[in-house]
């Protein structure tokens, strides 16, 4: 809370730290530092396959890369939240909350946009040949267009 005196002037530092403390600003700005020292904290391992994403209040979230290093890091929750309220003091974190990012997602898109549509390779003619004479004694035009596009693609397949 910050002191107000009739006729008296405040030094700016004395405000904002007051105003620090009264907000607790000073508490979640060094809970916030986590952020700068998770890789050395947790290891290459894990934060190739984990990083930090946020903290709200004393619960850190973070995003991993898939399953299986979700449940490991569910395993090693405790483990981890005493490392880092080892380097964040006696304000640490209470929690750690773990989301899974899915990274396939881009990588399917990306697949998707690289397939292109097979090139058809010309059928033998004799074979084209054979099969149209065989087709030609059905009336239905659409079966025949249909019928000529399985044994085409069945063709390209060989």
């Amino acid at each position: 809370m910050v002191k107000r005196y009739k006729n008296k002037m405040t030094g700016i530092g004395s405000l904002l730290n007051n105003l620090l403390e009264s907000r607790k600003w000073r508490v979640n700005m060094n809970r916030h530092r986590l952020f700068e020292f998770w890789a050395q904290a947790v290891g290459k391992d894990i934060s190739a396959n984990a990083q930090p994403k946020v903290l709200r209040g004393d619960v850190l979230w973070v995003d991993v890369t898939d399953s299986v290093w979700m449940q490991q890091l569910h395993l090693m929750k405790e483990h981890l939240r005493q490392v880092i309220n080892d380097r964040l003091g006696e304000e640490g974190i209470k929690d750690i909350r773990f989301n899974l990012v899915n990274r396939l997602k881009p990588v399917l898109e990306a697949r998707k946009k690289e397939k292109k549509k097979p090139v058809a390779s010309k059928p033998d003619p004799k074979k084209l040949a054979a099969f149209e004479k065989m087709i030609g004694a059905i009336a239905d035009e659409g079966a025949r267009n249909s019928l000529r596009k399985l044994w085409l693609i069945q063709q390209d397949r060989k």
